[in-house]
Formats: C-alpha cells, sequence, structure tokens
C-alpha cells in the first residue's frame, strides 16, 4: 500500500499550488512514523486488521495545476510490499500472502491521476478540507480505477494529515477469498483499506 501513500500528497499541493501559475513543480515529501494504513475485513466468524509495516522512502511527486480546482500528477506511484502486512497472526500473514500471491507480485501499486478540490476555503488551514482523489489501484497485476474520498489537515507549517477508507472486492483483483481449517473459516470478499497519512513537505520546496 505504499502506492496508497500518493493519494494524500493530493492535497499538500491543494494547499501549496492553489493560486500558483507554475506548472509541472516537483515536490519532494516524506511520512512521519505515526503515519497507519490497514486492511479491513471480516470472516464468518471473526474480524481482523492487518497494519502496513513498511516503511516508506522520501519521494517526489511532478504536480500541475490547470486553474479549474483539479491539480494532476505525473509520476505519482506508491508501492508497498504485501508481504509487510500484519494482521498480528502468523497463519493468517501466511495465508494473505498467499492469496496476494506476493511472491509473483511483491508490490501493491497506487498511481495518482489527479485531485479535485472541493468548495472549501483552503486557506482555512486549521479545518478539515474534502478532496476527490483519482488514483489506480493495482493487485496482483490487475488494476483498477478508483476515485477516494480523502479528508486532509495541515497539522503544522509543513506537515499534512490525510484520512480516507476505500471498500474493494478481492475478486476484482483476482484474489480468492482466503480459508483456514479446510474450509471451515472463509474470509469475506468485500475487505476496508484505511488510510491514516502525516506527510511532511520538504523545506526546500517553495510553494507558499
Amino acid at each position: 500500500m505504499k502506492y496508497l501513500f500518493s493519494i494524500y500528497i493530493i492535497t499538500f499541493l491543494i494547499y501549496n499550488l492553489a493560486f500558483s501559475n507554475d506548472a509541472g513543480q516537483i515536490m519532494t515529501y516524506s511520512f512521519d512514523d505515526a503515519t497507519n494504513l490497514t486492511i479491513e475485513g471480516t470472516s464468518n466468524i471473526n474480524s481482523f486488521d492487518c497494519k502496513c509495516k513498511d516503511k516508506f522512502p522520501k519521494s517526489s511527486i511532478r504536480v500541475f495545476f490547470d486553474n479549474s480546482r483539479t491539480i494532476k500528477f505525473a509520476k505519482g506511484r506508491l508501492l508497498m510490499k504485501s508481504s509487510k502486512l500484519d494482521c498480528n497472526n502468523s497463519r493468517m500473514n501466511r495465508d494473505l500472502c498467499e492469496a496476494l500471491k506476493s511472491e509473483e507480485y511483491p508490490n501493491i501499486v497506487i498511481d495518482i491521476l489527479d485531485a479535485k478540490m472541493g468548495t472549501e476555503d483552503i486557506n482555512k488551514t486549521d479545518e478539515w478540507i474534502s478532496i476527490k482523489a483519482s488514483v489506480v489501484l493495482t493487485i496482483t497485476n490487475i488494476s483498477k480505477m478508483l476515485v477516494l474520498d480523502v479528508k486532509v489537515k495541515r497539522v503544522a507549517l509543513n506537515k499534512m494529515r490525510f484520512t480516507s477508507s476505500q471498500d474493494i472486492l478481492l475478486t476484482d483483483f483476482g484474489i480468492t477469498p482466503p480459508t483456514a481449517l479446510m474450509g471451515l473459516i472463509k474470509v469475506n470478499n468485500k475487505v476496508k483499506i484505511n488510510f491514516d497519512i502525516i506527510a511532511l513537505i520538504d523545506e526546500g520546496n517553495n510553494f507558499n
């Protein structure tokens, strides 16, 4: 779900590029240790949460603002190693990696396409604002376009917090929901991806 992080860079740009005439600027960013990504699901007997334990390196993204309240992105790709999902149960971790075909397709990929601003005043940096982000999610080499409802808030001068949740069907990505104990335990097809991202903008980015 490393690619899932891309989504949140969108909102940085809303604050920092919304009134800029420059196009194709490159923004460098990193992630606070408090960043949290999880996959939440249920089975026929219980519920589960799998937390991403991956570490995400400093990255950059090229952004374009077209003065129509839409920000477009190039090279906005993030990768997350599926083997780094921890369900706090070694057997479930193993079953999940097998279901995600992590040996053949080690990364979950998120490509950010664009972000559309809502009607909120972006100068109210102490309040949450709503963004719609278009992304392409790729799991097991199958790609799907998604539109995410993202909430963003500035928590410090160069620090932003982004939250979002998205339901997906495992079978849409060619994944057979895992089973255990000879089929007695069955994971349900629908799972939810939750994002709570705290992103840090490099001080060298002069967008303000």
